[in-house]
């Protein structure tokens, strides 16, 4: 069974991979056996929520349609498949603040009592726009529910690792107390072609520096990272990492548990059907 960790027990533990010299990587997964072998690959931290188990279903942008009780999904996820495998890492839940019929303060000491040891806001109305997302602001439904989830997480002592999609959703997070914050640059999406993926990285710099740039400024020992977008491969965070030297992590979702299966799986597939009587 996972390890319940204090928060000053996790910013401690990421605080060593960076003296030495390391990159934080928080492995974001939908199944017990992606959470099993992240740890054994050596990641510092694993998330779970409902966009990581559609995602392991074949669909994962499916989570962001009203089809289901996102709180649930997380809760029955970490609860059945992710707790129970993992050994030494912390593990972060994933929270749909926005929902009104949800009381924060309960789910969160529930969290806590199952062996959560922090949430993040995920799904995040912070991916949304044009006038469905001014709705859901005009509606109490918006990110000041994830900004609100943030701060009663840490006043009971759980980690945070929110995403933010924009330098002033950021800074609401550092006030919040927010322990990580993570620019998020929407799905991830490998670049192919050398060229082209050459200049998305260099874009996602020039896009997510202010963002992470605010952060340390607020509050320089708050944790900065980035997911999605076209950095999807540790060639990609490696330099992008050159390009931001600001940057203390990584979020991989797909880049965790989806791209290193997608092509091994097909390969094993087809090599077993090339077999000829």
């Amino acid at each position: 069974m996972a390890v319940k960790y204090r928060a000053e027990q996790v910013v401690s533990r990421l605080r060593n991979v960076l003296k030495e010299g390391g990159l934080i990587f928080v492995a974001a997964v939908g199944s017990g056996i992606s959470a099993k072998f992240s740890e054994r690959g050596g990641a510092d931290i694993i998330a779970t929520y409902s966009i990581a188990k559609y995602r392991m279903m074949g669909f994962s942008r499916v989570s962001y349609l009203p089809i289901c009780d996102a709180n649930a999904i997380t809760e029955d996820l970490g609860k059945n498949e992710i707790l129970p495998i993992v050994r030494d890492l912390p593990v972060i839940a994933g929270v749909f603040a926005p929902n009104p019929t949800l009381d924060l303060p309960v789910l969160l000491d529930e969290y806590a009592r199952l062996g959560f040891s922090g949430v993040m806001n995920c799904p995040t109305v912070g991916l949304l726009d044009g006038w469905y997302r001014q709705s859901l602001e005009d509606m109490g439904m918006g990110y000041e529910k994830e900004v609100e989830l943030t701060r009663l997480a840490v006043e009971r002592g759980l980690f945070t690792q929110p995403f933010a999609t924009t330098l002033e959703e950021a800074e609401r997070m550092v006030e919040a107390g927010a322990h990580m914050v993570i620019a998020h640059l929407g799905g991830t999406v490998p670049v192919d072609d050398p060229e082209e993926r050459k200049r998305q990285i260099m874009e996602t710099a020039d896009n997510c520096t202010p963002i992470l740039e605010a952060v340390k400024k607020l509050k320089e020992e708050v944790f900065v990272a980035i997911h999605g977008g076209p950095i999807a491969f540790p060639d990609d965070v490696r330099e992008l990492k050159r390009l931001v030297p600001i940057l203390d992590g990584f979020l991989g979702g797909s880049s965790a548990e989806r791209l290193p299966v997608e092509g091994p799986i097909r390969q094993a597939v087809s090599d077993f059907k090339s077999i000829k009587s």
